[in-house]
């Protein structure tokens, strides 16, 4: 037992002698335990030789003398620090070595890549002890929109003409079945920061707020609270938006069923149901029934509505959408729209109409896609002011036909650029409304 302290004692102060005084011969040591034939001796020299080792004298490096394993350590640690000039037979060489001495580099406090290896590991952490709750997952993603336009039927006085919003998207699951999501929006024109009065004019609001259900009682979906309607998928004209109320969603194979009952505004109550079928990837169409109250701020009357629409990709990156409404309104007008989109890059399938569906998918830089719509909707033939193509300026109220042309880019990644030119026909005056419209959209997570 002393014999063992004794030899730990004099260990200890070979370290302090080696890393104080810069190095120490081996000779006259009862405890040097490297001879001069040991293999280390001839893997060392020829490192020495290599230059690999450098910075000792004779009287600290002696290949044939009796070495501790502390002063082979320290050799082979100024071999180390030029591992990465070594080729692949010194490396070799001093793997070996450092396997050998690696509890020695660890004293002296020499730890790289190709020692750590050989160190004694520590005790992996337990995991924690799992309670059985599920901490909520929470997502906050968002996005921006600077956009510009001039109409012909609307008169802009400088910065009225252009546009900002911003979005920011809030996703909560509390558990496997019940989620939270919202939406709060802002957004205002250029130059609103404050009214004369010095009182803000720009509006914040909650647009979307619903909590979500998965399995409710049998149905795929339940949704209650704010939510974004958009009924027949993508490509409807009868009713998109966002409104108060509830929705259910259950899937039958390659079908879906919805059924919603909302109040898009006061006084406004709008039920429906509606019915997607897509037997193939390339192919879906839509049916909806839609009932209506009276709308006073759209000054339309109570109607039912009947809906039918498809998507088609016909070529790869080329898609073709078509839709049609009828309304027992006054009249029984009806509206229809037809689309033919083109995207070249990602050749993404447009299963709606632009611009409620973007042309590009967002998260590849530089998609680009092209899209030409026309259009006849009479006046009170969509449901209030919900509609896709409810139009603008005086067109809006008295109903419409004419051309939409858009494009979009993804100019860099998260940053993308939309174009679009609109030529429409009021019916009631048969004047031209003409628009032209250059957005920024840009998304973050």
């Amino acid at each position: 037992m002393k014999k063992q302290i004794r030899k730990q004692i004099i260990a200890g102060l070979s370290l302090m002698l080696l890393t104080g005084l810069g190095g120490v011969s081996a000779e006259g040591n009862p405890y040097a335990d490297v001879p001069p034939n040991h293999w280390a001796y001839a893997e060392i020299d020829a490192l020495v030789q290599d230059k690999l080792i450098v910075g000792y004298d004779a009287s600290v490096y002696d290949k044939n003398k009796i070495a501790t394993r502390f002063e082979m350590a320290r050799f082979l640690a100024n071999a180390l620090s030029k591992y990465e000039r070594a080729d692949t037979q010194q490396k070799a060489k001093i793997n070996r070595l450092a396997q050998k001495f690696a509890v020695e580099l660890n004293t002296l406090g020499v730890r790289t890549v190709q020692t750590a290896q050989y160190f004694p590991q520590e005790p992996a952490a337990q995991p924690a002890k799992q309670t059985g709750a599920k901490k909520t997952s929470v997502m906050i993603d968002g996005e921006t929109l600077i956009e510009a336009m001039d109409v012909d039927s609307v008169e802009h006085a400088g910065s009225s003409a252009y546009n900002w919003r911003q979005r920011l998207h809030i996703n909560a699951d509390f558990n496997d079945r019940v989620s939270y999501k919202s939406r709060i929006q802002a957004n205002g024109k250029f130059g609103s920061g404050s009214s004369a009065s010095g009182g803000a004019t720009n509006e914040m609001r909650f647009t979307r707020s619903f909590v979500q259900v998965k399995d409710f009682f049998g149905i795929d979906q339940f949704q209650a609270g704010r939510l974004p309607l958009a009924v027949g998928r993508y490509f409807t004209m009868a009713l998109q938006g966002d409104a108060d109320g509830f929705a259910l969603k259950h899937q039958f194979g390659k079908a879906r069923l919805d059924g919603y009952w909302v109040i898009p505004e006061n006084n406004t109550n709008v039920r429906g149901v509606n019915l997607n079928f897509a037997p193939e990837k390339s192919f879906e169409y839509n049916i909806s029934y839609i009932s209506a109250d009276a709308s006073a701020k759209a000054g339309v009357p109570a109607a039912n509505y009947v809906e039918a629409g498809l998507s088609r990709e016909m070529k790869k990156g080329i898609t073709g959408v078509f839709d049609y409404t009828k309304s027992d309104a006054p009249g029984s007008p009806d509206a229809w729209a037809a689309q033919i989109s083109y995207n070249w890059v990602s050749g993404k399938r447009q299963t709606g109409f632009y611009s409620y569906e973007g042309l590009v998918n967002n998260r590849i830089p530089h998609d680009q896609a092209l899209a030409i719509i026309y259009r006849d909707i009479e006046k009170n033939a969509l449901p209030g002011n919900y509609g896709n193509f409810s139009g603008f300026g005086t067109v809006k109220t008295n109903g419409h036909k004419g051309f939409m042309l858009g494009y979009q880019n993804m100019v860099i990644g998260g940053v993308r650029l939309s174009l679009q030119y609109q030529n429409l026909e009021d019916k009631t005056s048969g004047d031209h409304d003409h628009r032209y419209y250059g957005a920024f959209d840009m998304y973050f997570n």
